[in-house]
């Protein structure tokens, strides 16, 4: 249990099995790795701690104890201590990584949990969104005065996420054409999102991929939830939410950059994902400030 002031009180416990315990924050970062970034072998032996990656862009190849596991958007790897890890990106798509560095410690003394293996090293998670977003707002916390409180607790939700969706994954294990499905959307999916105004029509995706228009399409939707078409629009909405909160740009200006055909189609998707004209949604963000 963490306090700060007199308004803040989170509960930060969290249980794997029989060891309950509580995450308590180290080093944190979102990064896009530069040119020729490789992960040495000598990092391992400074590991500490525990370590959360988290690929949200970019291809690489993670080798843990020489076992090689590519890296995808989409990849979290729970990196534990005494573990031999090295990696490389490729060399045109650059990885781009969220890291927390964190301890699991128990009683009031805070006394870190010995020998404590976690439920998963390597996932490939089916959340993206949610779990980019939640690392983003923990590392985002770290300056902030009641920040350890409220990371710790996101972190202990969010370990407690993948460790289920780990176990779900683990009941329903696909062939290993299913995994290589999946883990190509995602990557396109990834690729959508960093600009949605560039993506070729859903044909031209599909005969990249070596699918039919309708089995993509399908393939999609499984992995996903969404159509592909559906898939553009919302993220194009998101990116809209963006610029209409944090720039200048006119309605209209926005509506062409992220490809709309018009402002009044523009507005129409826009309302239908926010239940605001875009208008709207920017006059009460200023109320707000």
């Amino acid at each position: 249990m963490h306090g700060a002031g007199n308004c803040l009180c989170l509960s930060d416990m969290i249980a794997f099995g029989s060891q309950t315990c509580t995450p308590r924050l180290g080093a944190r970062g979102r990064v896009r790795c530069e040119p020729g970034w490789r992960l040495g072998r000598d990092w391992s032996r400074g590991l500490h701690d525990f370590d959360l990656w988290f690929v949200w862009a970019g291809r690489g190849l993670l080798a843990i104890e020489g076992e090689e596991v590519p890296l995808t958007p989409g990849t979290c790897v729970w990196m534990r201590p005494g573990r031999r890890y090295e990696a490389e990106q490729d060399s045109v798509e650059r990885l781009g990584v969220n890291y927390i560095h964190f301890e699991l410690v128990r009683g009031a003394r805070g006394l870190p949990l010995s020998a404590f293996k976690p439920p998963f090293e390597v996932l490939r998670t089916r959340q993206v969104e949610f779990v980019d977003a939640v690392m983003r707002r923990i590392i985002d916390l770290a300056p902030e005065r009641t920040g350890e409180a409220v990371g710790a607790a996101l972190l202990g939700g969010l370990l407690l996420e993948l460790a289920r969706e780990q176990a779900a994954q683990k009941e329903l294990q696909g062939t290993g054409t299913e995994l290589r499905h999946r883990d190509l959307i995602l990557r396109l999916a990834a690729r959508i999102r960093e600009d949605p105004r560039q993506v070729p029509p859903v044909a031209e995706l599909a005969r990249a991929a070596g699918y039919s228009a309708d089995h993509f399409s399908r393939v999609f939707l499984s992995v996903t939830g969404l159509r592909p078409q559906d898939f553009v629009i919302q993220a194009r909405v998101t990116r809209a939410r963006q610029l209409l909160a944090e720039s200048d740009l006119t309605v209209g200006m926005i509506a062409e950059a992220l490809g709309f055909q018009d402002i009044f189609y523009f507005s129409r998707q826009f309302r239908r994902q926010t239940g605001q004209a875009p208008t709207e949604f920017r006059r009460g963000l200023r109320r707000e400030l």
